[in-house]
This record gives structure tokens, C-alpha cells and sequence, in this order.
């Protein structure tokens, strides 16, 4: 990959990550059987990353509102707190889950001391949209029950759909989130940013400018542009504080800029917080000091210290 140079003031560590890191792989997205083996294949590798994580903590599968779940706390006795975070992971709405993007959702848990509830929602190709939104809807409603979500968080399809939860349970009329944070969100699926193609040879993630089209279509098939797919184009007004993370030469930094300019339009508090140099979803990688410093941000934030 012909990828500029890092900057200097990164750590080590990032400036090796970005010097060192793999060529992306190429895939067929009409080849059902080739995604299937592909999402196994990035969930042991991402699993592997939780191995970087030191600090205790423990997990317990749940099943909210039908849909499969997995709740993280840094102690047993912190699992049935009433007050929880809720996750929703990343990968492109084809790859991830709970486990395999652990290593977002735990470290939230331990810096806070609250629990964090990763939620499994559907993905293509066999549950495409608006499945994982309904999914992500319905939990969150079920869990609104008998708790508080002092926090809404996701990073990447998982911030996009964190963004499109919470317009979905304001307009539903139910208690939104105290805040949410999103993480890289990928909010636009026509894709119309000019970062998709100004920043391709940068983000060491991506380097097919055809990738991110071919996803979207796999996800959303025609509906790219519904706001519910696309939560840059959803009326934003009413939501709560929000925190946006991005990369400064990641591929998805227009997504970050214009949601939010359009949140601050709508009136809504928005703090966009751009990290000049780094990766889509640097925050995965726990030997990264500027992963672990963006992560206590992003938990002062979600649950401020009164």
C-alpha cells in the first residue's frame, strides 16, 4: 500500500501499526458462503485482541428481547448493576460481535464500574436490513424496563446503529440514553463523504474504493439512503450529548464531520473529537497508548463524575 508517512507525534506503538499493517483482504460479496467463513475468521482475530486487555473482568451471555447478548463488568457483583452502558459493535454489518469487539466494550465497564451490554444484533447476508436495527430497537426498549442506560456506544456500523437506536427510541417516545458515544460511526452508506476517496491510500483498514459500495448494497440493498440505514439524513434533534471519535486518516472522517454539523444544526450537543493520524477504530488495539487514552475519554464521558 502507498500510504503516507505517520506523523511523527504518534507513539511507537501507532507508528508501527501503521508502517506494519497487512495488506486488507480482498472479498466477494456476492459469495454467501465465502462472507460466513470470513465473519469466523475476523472473530478469532479480533478475539485475539482481548488478550491485550490485563485488568479483570468477566462476561455472562444474555438473551434481551430475543436477541442474543453478552454483559461485561469488571466483577461479578457489578454484572446486575440496574445502571448499564449498551454496545453495539462494529464490522460493516457483516463481521463482528460482542466477544470479537470486546475489547471496546470491556474496557467502558472497567473504567466506569457499570456494566456494559453488547447486544448481537442481526447482520447480512443473512439478516440484512432493517433486522439489526429492529434488533438493536428492541433491546434496548425490553432493557429500559428495568434499568437505566446511562450511555449508548458503538464504533464504526455499531456507531452508525447507536445513532439510529437513539432516534429510534425518541421517536417511540421511550427514556433515551443519558449520552451517546460514537466511535468512527460509519452513518452514511451512499458513501458521498469526500474522505471515502481523498483518504483511501491513508487508512491502513482500506485500501479497495469499490469496498465500502459493495457493503452498503450487502446491508441495505436499495434502501442505502433510508434514514434508518444512513442516520446522517435522520432528523437529529432531541438527542442526547454526544461524543464523536475519528481518525484524522481514516476513510470515514466525513461521515464524523458532517453528522456532526448536522447534530449541532439540529441543536442537539455534540462534541467532535478528531485524532490527527490515526485509523479507523484505533480504540481495538490496547497496546496503542492513544487507544487507551481515547478509551477513558470516551468512559469520563459516558458516565461523568459528578
Amino acid at each position: 500500500m502507498n500510504s503516507p508517512p505517520p506523523p511523527s507525534h504518534l507513539s511507537a506503538e501507532a507508528i508501527a501499526f501503521i508502517l506494519e499493517a497487512p495488506e486488507p483482504a480482498k472479498i466477494d460479496y456476492s459469495d454467501h458462503d465465502a462472507l460466513l467463513e470470513l465473519r469466523k475468521e475476523v472473530d478469532i482475530e479480533w478475539q485475539g485482541l482481548n488478550d491485550q486487555m490485563t485488568e479483570p473482568w468477566v462476561s455472562r451471555e444474555e438473551t434481551v428481547a430475543g436477541v442474543p447478548a453478552v454483559r461485561f463488568a469488571s466483577s461479578e457483583d457489578a454484572l446486575d448493576n440496574r445502571t448499564i452502558l449498551v454496545h453495539l459493535h462494529g464490522g460493516s454489518y457483516f463481521v463482528g460481535s460482542p466477544m470479537a469487539n470486546a475489547s471496546i466494550a470491556v474496557p467502558i465497564a472497567q473504567r466506569t464500574g457499570l456494566p456494559v451490554v453488547s447486544i448481537d444484533y442481526g447482520m447480512a447476508p443473512d439478516r440484512p436490513f432493517p433486522a439489526g436495527v429492529n434488533d438493536a430497537l428492541d433491546a434496548c426498549v425490553e432493557l429500559l424496563a428495568d434499568h437505566q442506560i446511562a450511555g449508548l456506544f458503538g464504533e464504526s456500523a455499531g456507531g452508525g446503529l447507536a445513532l439510529t437506536t437513539a432516534i429510534g427510541l425518541r421517536d417511540g417516545g421511550h427514556v433515551m440514553p443519558d449520552r451517546l458515544g460514537l466511535l468512527s460511526p460509519w452513518v452514511d452508506l451512499t458513501n458521498s463523504g469526500d474522505s471515502y476517496r481523498t483518504l483511501l491510500a491513508a487508512d491502513p483498514e482500506f485500501d479497495d474504493p469499490d469496498e465500502f459500495a459493495a457493503v452498503s448494497h450487502l446491508y441495505a440493498g436499495d434502501d442505502i439512503a433510508d434514514p434508518r440505514a444512513s442516520p446522517l439524513f435522520a432528523d437529529l434533534q432531541g438527542l442526547p450529548p454526544t461524543l464523536i471519535q475519528v481518525g484524522g486518516r481514516e476513510i470515514l472522517l466525513s461521515d464524523s464531520c458532517r453528522v456532526s454539523a448536522a447534530m449541532h444544526r439540529a441543536g442537539t450537543e455534540v462534541t467532535l473529537d478528531v485524532w490527527d493520524g490515526l485509523w479507523h477504530v484505533w480504540q481495538l488495539h490496547h497496546h496503542v497508548p492513544e487507544a487507551q487514552q481515547a478509551l477513558t475519554e470516551l468512559a469520563a464521558f459516558l458516565v461523568p463524575v459528578s
